[in-house]
C-alpha cells in the first residue's frame, strides 16, 4: 500500500506543477534550504527543480530538470551535503540520482548513469548475466530510497525486479545496497548480505502471512549516538506517530480505516522483526544503540508515511 499511495502522490504533485511552483514538502534537515519545482508555460512540459535558501528565497540554484511525467522525490542528507533524487518513471520503473554539494546552494550530479551502475552492481554481486535482468532490456526495475545514515556517509536503497532470466517466478524484493558518499562507490555490509539472502524468498512469498525483517536504518561509519538519547528521541517520535494515527483515523471512512489499521499492523510486525535483526547484526559493542536507532528510524518513516501518503486520502473526503 505504501508504494501504491506514493504513485498517487506523484500524480497529484505533477498535475499541480503544471500550473505553478510546487514545494515538494522537504526542507533540509538544518532548515537552511528547501527544494521547489517550477513549470513555465512554453517549456514543453519541462520541470525545473531549484535549491532555494529559506532565509533569502531570491537565492536559488538549479538542481535538476526533467519531464513533467517523471515524479521526483528528494531526500536530503543530515549534513545537507548530499541529495538523493528518487525518480518515478512509470509502472515498474523507478530509479535514482545522487547530487553532491559544490559551493553555496550549488549541487552537481555524482553518477550520471546511477540506475545502470546500481543494476550492474547487483548483477555482479549475484552472479547474474547482465542480459538476464529486465532493466537492461526494457528498463523495468525499481530502486527505492530507504534511508540516510545519521553521519551522511551512506545512503541505503533497495531493489525490486522480477522476470529475471525470463522466468516470471524469479525475482528479488528488497535487495539492499549502500552508496558510500565518502568513497563514492557502492557497497554491501555483512548486515545487508544477511538481509539479501532472503530477497529471493521475499519475491516468492510476498504475502501478509510472511514477516521478513526490513532495513530501515543505514549503518553509520562514525560512532553511534548514545542509546539513552536514541531511546528518548524514539519515544517522542512514537508519541507523534500515535497522535497522527488517531487524527488520520478520524478523517477517513470505515473501509479506509480498515486499510489503515491493516497497514499499521503490518508495519509493527515488520518493525519488531527488523529491530531485532538490526540489533543482532552489528557485533557485541553497540546492540542497544542499533536497536533504538532502528526503532527511531522506522517510526519516523511511518510518521512520514501517515503525514504524506495518507494525507491524500483524507483530502479526498
Amino acid at each position: 500500500m505504501f508504494r501504491l499511495i506514493w504513485l498517487r502522490l506523484l500524480i497529484v504533485a505533477a498535475s499541480v506543477a503544471l500550473a505553478n511552483i510546487v514545494v515538494f514538502g522537504q526542507t533540509s534537515p538544518k532548515g537552511t534550504f528547501k527544494i521547489e519545482s517550477e513549470t513555465k508555460s512554453g517549456d514543453d512540459g519541462t520541470v525545473s527543480d531549484f535549491v532555494v535558501s529559506t532565509s533569502d528565497p531570491k537565492t536559488r540554484e538549479l538542481l535538476h530538470q526533467h519531464g513533467d511525467i517523471t515524479g521526483a522525490n528528494y531526500h536530503i542528507s543530515p549534513d545537507e551535503k548530499w541529495i538523493y533524487d528518487e525518480a518515478r518513471y512509470g509502472h515498474r520503473m523507478c530509479g535514482g540520482q545522487i547530487f553532491t554539494r559544490a559551493e553555496g546552494l550549488k549541487f552537481k550530479s555524482v553518477e550520471s548513469k546511477f540506475d545502470d551502475a546500481v543494476w550492474r552492481f547487483f548483477a555482479k554481486q549475484e552472479g547474474i548475466a547482465r542480459d538476464q535482468i529486465p532493466y537492461f532490456e526494457s528498463e523495468e526495475g525499481i530502486i527505492d530510497f530507504v534511508a540516510w545514515s545519521p553521519d551522511s556517509a551512506r545512503v541505503l536503497v533497495d531493489l525490486r525486479v522480477g522476470d529475471i532470466g525470463g522466468e516470471r517466478t524469479r525475482g528479488v524484493y528488497e535487495w539492499y545496497l549502500y552508496f558510500n558518499t565518502q568513497m563514492e562507490k557502492f557497497e554491501i555490509t555483512d548486515y545487508l548480505r544477511r538481509l539479501n539472502k532472503d530477497a529471493w524468498k521475499r519475491w516468492k512469498n510476498f504475502d501478509d502471512k510472511f514477516v521478513f525483517p526490513a532495513a530501515m536504518s543505514a549503518e553509520s561509519i562514525a560512532e553511534l549516538t548514545p542509546s539513552a538519547e536514541l531511546k528518548k528521541r524514539y519515544e517522542d517520535a512514537d508519541r507523534r506517530l500515535n497522535e497522527s494515527y488517531q487524527q488520520t483515523l478520524a478523517k477517513i471512512d470505515k473501509d479506509q480505516q480498515t486499510n489503515l489499521r491493516d497497514d499499521q499492523r503490518r508495519w509493527l510486525k515488520t518493525r519488531d522483526a527488523g529491530a531485532k535483526f538490526y540489533k543482532e547484526s552489528g557485533g557485541h559493542s553497540t546492540p542497544e544503540q542499533r536497536y533504538w536507532q532502528y526503532m527511531l528510524d522506522s517510526t519516523e518513516a511511518q510518521l512520514r508515511h501517515l503525514e504524506v501518503d495518507w494525507k491524500l486520502t483524507t483530502e479526498d473526503q
